[in-house]
């Protein structure tokens, strides 16, 4: 068995030349003992003729070879005379790329997918971000890569458009067809700094306003790592965005939710940062902004600051109500290699990786790059980008790939594969949960606002008071003292009329304010019912098709069946009862009124009403199920049926109690594996009181307990909890999809149900579903 010292096999190569230096020969060391790469990524310096580079390398590599092609802001190789990093002051000739030799690749699969980003470019915005979204969803449902996505061996490079400011609305869309459970992993194209070009090339076109996605598929027994860096901590300053626009990622206003004193981005900046404008850009080299969710940073890098208009532009985008926190640098050197250290924990050394870091890292820190050794003798690639993804868009992170032989004693172990679905279900919920967040922050200013205003109203009253008292002792004072009392009620009428008039206006601004947020939220909603409906319409369309072909072949099964019986019936009245003839051909058609029944089941589950939930006689749709499910069974798993009660009614559909007993019993005789054993499923009639089940939401009263208990080899208490989850699977590769045991819970939910297992390791397991009595 390997150690984590063992030298892993050459897998992947780098090589870094001059663009004069493109060659049959140069070009030949990527190869892996004379073979081709499965993948070659190459990264490009700005300053040179992307397409010419491009055309270059294509010519000499094998036309069937998969390449992949980005401009960049600077690019890492290991090898580097200066170390990792290249130059990237002045203009630079310099290419590097990055070789996937077939032994750690099996699959590569390179997909084009539009960003529809062209107004963004030309500066006149046509497209909201919901459209956006929707349009970059519908290009993404036509990709189909050739090989099965499994996360644990498969995730996909995506390589994006630096000056497209699409990179959320891409990863929003990719979460959004849900047909895509992997890590997405990358960064931004990157650029010279007058910010008109970044390039891509997809191995056969140089693309701008799109994003390059390359699928790839790990050999068996090699194994991804995930590394994520960046070196800033929170400093107790945050800045709530009053005036936000996501598309062009500025933000001009920021206020006080505490004072609703109104300022300017950059005023505030400065007073916070205590600089003048002209010095702000120096200010903020030691920080920058990020966004919390769950706890987590996400950076929000700035990319640029207008005193004029006192506004900061973002390589992010920035909302109304988002709260940036102001962040400062910490030890970009001893940072990095302390994360990296601990990411490499129980790991063996890795085969190589791909490096995508923010080009504001490298020059945040460009006195410190020489002294980042922590990766030596590693090969590694990659470029300084525009922005970086990992999961979702970030700034101003190191995010890397790392790629290992995971044939190692107790198996190998990284944060981001072991926990991939968490970390899913975060991304996805990312743009859910800012949203929410943002319209919280505004909610809760607004609340502290009328609060505020009801306070002034009843100052104004006060105030109103004031002024009649003072005018009645004005009319009765002595003429030597009416100078005084008249400025004084000067003085407070011009208080109320201030406050009145202020009142007022915020009224009016915080009224817009609500009403433009009620409208991005009614287009939020009507967008997602446009996805409900349309997912609901292809489920009827397929459920029609299954309908049809399943009617089709219940008649022709039937139309051989009838003949079979009648005529077995008349061939059995020539024959005397009890005779060895007459008891086989009795057997034929038992046998046949069994194919019938099952017939008649298949066509069932296929009507495209099977889902719809009604009053159900739960004992008889059991029974009516024992046909199907013994026949899974086989010889070596007894399958005892107790159906203890008659005479309970559920609110469920019988298909679905099929379907669900067809999951459970299944996974029961996976458990049992090639021993003998048994598999009880009961039905029971149960008293329950409040919260018994689990839950103050289950009422007091009957439910129908319907239990399958195995004699299996049982689960441990880490695999139990996670059974229900989708996608958690204890079956090898391509032996199980992990969504049985979640799609049971999913009926039992819609039936108003409670699912739960008990599972001890070598002692079996039961599932119990509760469902209250009709």
């Amino acid at each position: 068995m390997p150690s984590a010292d063992r030298q892993p096999v050459a897998a992947i190569r780098t090589l870094a030349i001059a663009s004069r230096d493109i060659s049959r020969s140069r070009l030949a060391e990527l190869a892996f003992d004379g073979v081709p790469p499965a993948l070659v990524v190459g990264f490009v310096s700005p300053h040179l003729d992307f397409p010419d580079v491009a055309a270059a390398i294509r010519g000499i590599l094998d036309p069937d070879q998969r390449l992949v092609l980005m401009s960049t802001a600077g690019e890492l190789c290991s090898g580097h005379p200066g170390g990792l990093y290249g130059p990237s002051e002045g203009a630079w000739d310099n290419i590097v790329l990055e070789s996937f030799s077939r032994e750690l690749l099996r699959n590569v699969s390179v997909h084009v997918v539009p960003l529809h980003s062209e107004d963004i470019r030309s500066g006149a915005i046509t497209l909201s971000d919901e459209q956006r979204v929707d349009a970059i969803a519908q290009d993404l449902a036509t990709v189909r890569p050739p090989f099965p996505l499994d996360c644990r061996d498969t995730l996909a490079l995506a390589f994006i458009d630096g000056l497209s400011a699409s990179e959320s609305c891409f990863m929003e869309a990719v979460y959004a067809t849900g047909s895509f459970p992997i890590l997405f992993v990358g960064g931004s194209a990157g650029g010279t700094f007058d910010f008109r070009h970044t390039w891509i090339f997809d191995g056969q076109q140089v693309r701008e306003n799109h994003a390059v996605i390359a699928f790839i598929k790990l050999a068996p027994g090699k194994r991804y790592g995930v590394f994520k860096t960046q070196n800033f901590e929170k400093t107790g300053v945050s800045f709530t965005v009053l005036d936000g626009d996501p598309v062009r990622r500025r933000a001009t206003r920021v206020i006080n939710p505490d004072s609703f004193e109104v300022v300017g981005f950059v005023d505030a900046l400065c007073t916070a940062l205590e600089c003048r404008p002209k010095d702000l850009g120096d200010k903020l080299r030691s920080y920058t902004f990020a966004i919390d969710l769950d706890g987590e940073l996400f950076v929000r890098s700035v990319s640029g600051i207008d005193p004029k208009d006192g506004a900061v532009s973002f390589f992010c985008d920035v909302h109304p109500g988002d709260e940036l926190f102001l962040v400062k640098a910490t030890d970009f050197v001893g940072q990095t290699e302390a994360d990296f250290a601990a990411f490499l924990k129980g790991k063996p050394k890795p085969i190589g990786g791909i490096l995508n870091d923010c080009i504001l890292r490298r020059i945040n820190n460009t006195p410190y790059l020489p002294d980042l050794t922590g990766f030596g003798g590693i090969p590694l690639a990659g470029f300084s980008t525009f922005g970086e993804l990992l999961g979702i868009h970030i700034n101003q992170t190191l995010t890397a790939l790392f790629f290992f032989d995971a044939d190692m004693p107790g198996g190998f172990h990284d944060e981001y594969t072991n926990r991939f679905p968490v970390h899913y279900a975060r991304y996805q919920s990312s743009f859910s949960k800012a949203r929410h967040n943002r319209l919280g922050m505004l909610n809760r200013i607004r609340q502290r606002l009328i609060q505020t205003l009801m306070t002034q109203a009843d100052a104004t009253a006060t105030l109103s008071g004031a002024v009649a008292q003072i005018t009645t002792c004005a009319e009765r004072g002595a003429a030597d003292g009416m100078g005084v009392l008249t400025t004084t009620v000067i003085d407070l009428l011009a208080a109320v009329q201030r406050i009145t008039t202020e009142r007022e206006s915020v009224a009016e601004a915080l009224g817009t304010r609500e009403e433009e947020l009620r409208i991005a939220e009614a287009r939020r909603v009507a967008a997602e019912r446009r996805m409900e409906h349309e997912a609901q319409r292809q489920h009827e369309r397929k459920l029609e098709s299954l309908g049809c072909l399943a009617g089709g072949l219940a008649h022709e099964i039937n139309n051989m069946l009838q003949p079979i019986i009648g005529l077995t019936e008349l061939a059995m009245d020539d024959l005397p009862e009890g005779s060895t003839a007459h008891r086989n051909l009795a057997c034929v058609i038992t046998a046949a009124q069994r194919a019938q029944r099952l017939t008649k089941q298949v066509l069932t589950f296929s009507r495209a009403d099977w889902r719809t939930p009604h009053t159900l006689p739960l004992a008889a749709a059991v029974r009516n199920a024992a046909d199907m499910v013994n026949i899974i069974g086989g010889r070596r798993v007894s399958i005892d049926w107790h159906v203890r009660v008659d005479d309970v009614l559920v609110h469920a559909d019988e298909t679905g109690v099929v379907q669900v007993l067809i999951n459970l019993v299944s996974n029961a005789i996976d458990a049992i594996a090639d021993t003998q054993g048994l598999v009880e499923i009961a039905l029971d009639k149960v008293w329950l009181a409040e919260g018994a089940a689990g839950g103050p939401e289950y009422a007091e009263g009957w439910y129908a307990m319907l239990s399958v208990r195995d004699t299996g080899c049982g689960m441990d208490a880490q695999t139990l909890e996670r059974a229900f989850d989708p996608f958690f699977t204890t079956k090898p590769v391509g032996q199980g999809t992990g969504l049985g045991l979640a799609m049971v819970h999913g009926l039992v939910a819609d039936w108003g149900g409670h699912v739960s297992a008990e599972s001890t390791v070598g002692q079996g397991t039961t599932v119990r579903i509760l469902l209250p009595a009709v």
